[in-house]
């Protein structure tokens, strides 16, 4: 009512509308498409679109609501939205929320859009002075929640599929999967075949909290490295160079490592022999 006394409601025909480029969400179902089409045609229009000013082709940019505007735009019986211009300057940041907060109210947006749109956010808020617990603020969830969100926005392609093609919206999966993928790649994608063909015991959510656990595990067991006092010798024959000598392996080089310093003993006599067959070779 409000915003029809302000002059701020509007009931136009689908194209006086446009998309908005930078939106979050860009993956829309046609099956939930044709869904809310068939209910709007039976019961109308129960919710206005919100649109921004108009932009200098005449057109109204969509902030929240472009499934009903696109519902709409299908239908042969509805010939109209309706929209209300948003009231009041409005930043980029401000915008972005309401998309993000429109989506996630409405049918879930695939995971890994929504954490692109989270990323997208905390930059914005860091452009202003802000930090990702101030994003997380405004938002209107928590910072451990926000950074598992901005993880799945660097997942591996094998984890962004999942979400992509609707197999799972499962933020903590994703996160699981993408954090042990930092490690053990080639496990996650083990584990994801062993899930789609059905030969998985048990749920993927457990399955991925597990590798994940396991992954870290591995990361804090000590590494194969020389104690104090310990030596260890490696040595690098001629054969490993691409050269021979009457056909045998000889050691050139002997590399002795103590944990802490590292000698390097050469085989003068061999080394000798050595030039020599190289200048032989080159002569």
């Amino acid at each position: 009512i409000r915003a029809k006394s302000e002059g701020r409601f509007l009931s136009l025909p689908p194209d006086a509308f446009t998309p908005d480029p930078n939106q979050p969400r860009k993956t829309f179902g046609q099956e939930e498409i044709d869904e809310l089409r068939l209910s709007i045609e039976g019961r109308g229009q129960l919710q206005p679109i919100l649109v921004g000013d108009r932009l200098a082709n005449g057109k109204y940019p969509i902030i929240a609501g472009e499934r009903r505007w696109r519902a709409i735009s299908s239908s042969a019986v509805v010939a109209e939205v309706q929209a209300v211009i948003r009231s009041g300057e409005i930043d980029e940041l401000h915008w972005l929320s309401m998309q993000i907060d429109e989506n996630n109210q409405r049918v879930q947006v695939p995971a890994i859009e929504n954490a692109m749109a989270m990323r997208r956010f905390v930059n914005i808020c860091k452009a202003n002075g802000g930090d990702q617990a101030y994003a997380a603020n405004l938002l209107g969830i928590s910072a451990g929640q926000l950074s598992k969100h901005l993880a799945l926005a660097e997942a591996p392609p094998a984890v962004i599929s999942l979400s992509t093609f609707g197999e799972t919206q499962d933020v903590e999966v994703l996160y699981n999967l993408a954090k042990a993928a930092e490690s053990n790649p080639m496990e996650v994608d083990a584990l994801v075949d062993q899930w789609r063909s059905g030969e998985l015991d048990g749920n993927l959510r457990q399955a991925s909290k597990d590798l994940l656990a396991n992954t870290k595990q591995d990361a804090k067991k000590p590494k194969n490295k020389a104690k104090s006092g310990e030596k260890v010798t490696k040595e690098l024959a001629i054969s490993d160079l691409d050269f021979q000598l009457a056909g045998d392996n000889y050691q050139l080089i002997l590399i002795t490592s103590d944990g802490k310093n590292v000698s390097y003993n050469i085989n003068p006599e061999l080394t000798l022999k050595l030039k020599k067959q190289i200048n032989t070779n080159w002569q």
